[in-house]
């Protein structure tokens, strides 16, 4: 099967393209990213939890009133000397208001706690904030490089294409005359079909790249061209020795280790808050009562007996949970439960850190290896093709063997910068995994 390339050979190019840097792009993503919103809001509502359990520490005020209507007014008994009657005393309609003020006085901690629980949940979930924008920030930066690097294999492909078409055309031509033989023309023809099928592929991880960048950045418009230079590696330090080294930062600068930290302290602090519920809350009490005019001339005729349109009182009491079926004991239990949970993913998440580091300078120490390797094809592809031009234009070869010596240059070219760009596609896991920058530990 032949792939026709008449098409799929003219650059991927839009007059309405938005050129893109990397310091743009990693702005955007931190201006517009909704995983980096959405965690905001979290701090925020974290923040808010905060006020809800310190408001246990000031008094509680509460305002009550009342308007009713009966169909007739109240009835009071009235003593004689022989006798006792009921007289309407009042009006149909009456009024009563009151204010009640209530303070805790102690509680044996259990606001003190649940304060505590709340400030290391916020805690939590500023670390988790700043995980996620190290996390966008380290994906923003692979997907810039990862675009410039097909930029170049996609055009590397793409020069590739028409010398596959003319050394087809050739072998197809001596063929006919009776030079060629078959196997060779079959030969060309596979070469352009993986030529196109390489760039096709290049072409897809492009677009695939920029359709990541928009995701992440926000970005409104759907064409964009990534801009800049991929960065190189100034020195070939050996990452083995380094792991030492990036584990500590990794311990110091991973967000996520101090976020189940202080999940843990929250549950712990939840565990207590729940035990101080087992004691007494002991509370001052107090209220002020008014009763409206039309109430009052109810009471009026009480008023020998001292009763006055308005009274308050003030007391002390407590609150004893007697029997609750379990419920406390079963939450203190659950949150020490979850307290074991996250100190075991702590632990577990150090050990992962490390697996991946040493991971991670093992694919760094292959890919140096090969991109060396890769050097060596290059510099080998291109001393050939040096002397097959001097003695294509002496005249001592045809243009065929030519050709096929520029063909073997650009496959090696486009091998050098594939692995250049997984080696750092690799580096920039290893910084995601560690946490922080490591342009001071590795120099690029």
């Amino acid at each position: 099967m032949l792939f026709s390339s008449s098409l799929i050979t003219q650059p991927i190019m839009a007059q309405d393209q938005h050129p893109l840097t990397l310091q743009e792009a990693i702005q955007l993503a931190l201006k517009n990213n909704s995983l980096i919103k959405q965690s905001n809001f979290g701090v925020e509502a974290a923040e808010f939890q905060i006020a809800e359990q310190q408001s246990g520490f000031y008094p509680n005020v509460l305002i009550r009133s009342s308007v009713s209507h009966a169909n007739e007014a109240p009835r009071i008994p009235i003593e004689f000397k022989s006798d006792t009657v009921l007289a309407r005393q009042g009006t149909e309609n009456t009024f009563t208001a009151r204010v009640e003020l209530n303070q805790m006085i102690y509680d044996f901690g259990k606001t003190t706690h649940s304060v505590k629980a709340a400030r290391y949940g916020a805690s939590a979930q500023k670390y988790s904030y700043r995980q996620q924008i190290n996390d966008v920030t380290v994906e923003v930066k692979q997907q810039f490089y990862r675009s410039l690097a097909y930029q170049k294999m996609d055009s590397i492909y793409r020069s590739i294409i028409p010398l596959s078409e003319t050394l087809q055309k050739i072998n197809e031509e001596k063929l006919k005359n009776g030079v060629a033989l078959s196997p060779e023309v079959l030969r060309s023809q596979a070469d352009l079909q993986n030529a196109v099928v390489q760039m096709t592929s290049a072409k897809n991880e492009l677009n695939k790249s920029y359709d990541r960048l928009l995701m992440l950045t926000g970005m409104p418009t759907s064409e964009i061209r990534t801009t800049g230079d991929l960065p190189v590696i100034q020195s070939t330090p050996n990452f083995n020795q380094l792991y030492g080294h990036l584990y500590n930062i990794a311990l110091q600068n991973r967000e996520d280790i101090r976020q189940t930290t202080f999940l843990a302290k929250q549950q712990q602090e939840i565990a207590r808050a729940y035990s101080a519920q087992n004691y007494p809350s002991l509370m001052l009490q107090s209220d002020f009562s008014y009763f409206g005019p039309d109430a009052f001339g109810y009471y009026s005729s009480l008023s020998s007996r001292g009763l006055k349109n308005y009274n308050w009182r003030v007391g002390i009491g407590f609150t004893f949970n007697l029997f609750d079926g379990s419920r406390m004991k079963s939450q203190k239990m659950r949150a020490l439960v979850l307290q074991r949970q996250y100190e075991e993913g702590t632990d577990q998440q150090r050990l992962q850190i490390g697996t991946e580091i040493k991971t991670l300078l093992n694919e760094l120490e292959n890919l140096q290896l090969l991109i060396k390797s890769n050097q060596v094809v290059l510099k080998q592809a291109r001393a050939n093709l040096k002397v097959v031009e001097v003695s294509y234009q002496n005249g001592a070869i045809p243009q065929i063997d030519y050709i096929q010596a520029q063909i073997p240059v650009a496959n090696a070219l486009a091998n050098l910068e594939k692995s250049k760009f997984e080696m750092l596609h690799t580096l920039m896991l290893l910084e995601g995994t560690v946490g922080t920058d490591l342009h001071d530990t590795i120099h690029y």
